[in-house]
């Protein structure tokens, strides 16, 4: 190793190469991947009300869009693996990015709805791909900051795709203009990824101790599959609160639409900015004491989210909960890779991004159907109960591993 190889510290989470500045690059790359992971997320809810009249179909119909996007990004979750360890993460994750944006494209020309729900197919297969492609290769090789400010990023992303689509249907007309912006958007990204293919074999680790995590016993029992339920769990949570919390806020506590409306915003609100703040704290913890700060942040808003008299109280909780939410999807994941060795982690990876969608595409429609049959005060049990649920399988797998 050379002394200019050798100023390169893995603590500093960028790729160990002997030419900083374009590792710098490449890790800026890597944010603005994450940022664009998240704009194919959330414009569908502000696009649809012009896209089913374009159409000329019913308003539940969006729900087979969704639905088959989460199913197949389920699928893609499945076989990433194999994937991954067979042709490599950048032609993977490069492959599947141009497949995200030419589905998207093509929904930008679309002009039936019939061709919208086939274009989901390679929709969800490209995004769900890219999604374990990227979170496989930044829990290997980057930091816990960088994984924490990574997802953050993701969040700018969710935010900003219905801001394009309104822009595009106020100022020019059409959905389809927000839409075709995404998608040169992601194909302009899916090119970079095929011009950095060589940096994506680069690691922090290094030589010696890349060979030492190859050769890490595969790691069998209920481990793995504790490290996927813990997805399964904290998906269930924050996508159930996530789509129900407004209505228990105004049916159930009789809180207006606009003060619903902002505590839901803040709650995700909450979880990006603090991913943000976590960032500054997470190498200096570690991920397990991260997940830990969080559980136990998480568990103190659980607590005043059951005040139902004192909006002040349970808004409090609504905030610790996305607060104490905010690192453990990054940090759990990043210490996947540590937890096994690079081949079996990159399949858990991809098990735990498949395993959350189809938490999202079951648990999540679940919480609402017990809810609206026995009373929307289920959420805050569910939501403390899921809690200290996901603190006993985390202390489980911290035991095995």
């Amino acid at each position: 190793m050379t002394q200019r190889e050798k100023k390169v510290h893995p603590s500093q989470g960028l790729i160990q190469n002997a030419q900083p500045k374009p590792a710098l690059l490449f890790l800026m790359l890597l944010y603005l991947a994450f940022i664009a992971l998240g704009l194919p997320d959330t414009g569908l809810g502000v696009a649809w009300n012009q896209m089913r009249e374009d159409f000329g179909v019913p308003l539940e119909y969006a729900g087979f869009i969704t639905m088959t996007i989460t199913v197949c990004s389920a699928i893609s979750g499945f076989v990433n693996g194999s994937l991954l360890n067979r042709y490599g993460t950048g032609r993977v994750t490069a492959v599947s990015c141009t497949m995200t944006a030419l589905a998207i494209l093509g929904f930008a020309v679309s002009e039936s709805y019939w061709l919208i729900l086939l274009l989901a197919v390679p929709l969800g297969l490209g995004a769900g791909a890219v999604d374990a492609g990227l979170n496989s290769y930044a829990a290997e090789n980057l930091s816990s900051k960088h994984m924490n400010w990574l997802h953050s990023s993701w969040g700018i992303g969710a935010t900003l795709s219905p801001i394009i689509l309104t822009v595009g249907i106020s100022n020019f007309g059409s959905w389809k203009v927000g839409y075709g912006f995404i998608g040169v958007v992601i194909l302009c990204l899916s090119l970079s990824f095929f011009m950095t293919l060589s940096f994506w074999k680069q690691t922090k680790q290094g030589g010696a101790l890349e060979e030492e995590r190859e050769d890490k016993p595969w790691i069998g029992g209920i481990a793995p599959f504790l490290s996927v339920l813990a997805y399964i769990v904290y998906v269930a949570v924050e996508g159930g609160l996530g789509l129900w919390l407004s209505a228990l806020l105004v049916e159930s506590r009789g809180l207006n639409l606009s003060a619903a409306g902002f505590l839901t915003g803040g709650f995700f609100g909450s979880i990006m900015i603090g991913r943000f703040l976590m960032g500054f704290i997470a190498d200096r913890l570690g991920n397990r004491k991260l997940i830990v700060l969080g559980l136990v942040i998480s568990a103190l808003g659980s607590a005043a989210f059951f005040s139902q008299q004192h909006a002040f109280i349970y808004g409090t909780g609504i905030f610790l909960l996305g607060l104490g939410f905010a690192p453990l999807y990054p940090a759990m994941m990043h210490e996947t890779s540590k937890r096994f060795g690079t081949v079996q982690s990159k399949k858990v990876i991809g098990y735990q991004v498949a395993f959350s969608y189809i938490s999202l595409l079951t648990f999540v429609p679940l919480i609402g159907y017990i809810a609206s049959r026995t009373s929307l005060e289920f959420i805050p049990v569910f939501t403390a109960i899921s809690v200290a649920a996901l603190a006993l399988v985390i202390k489980t797998l911290n035991r095995l591993t």
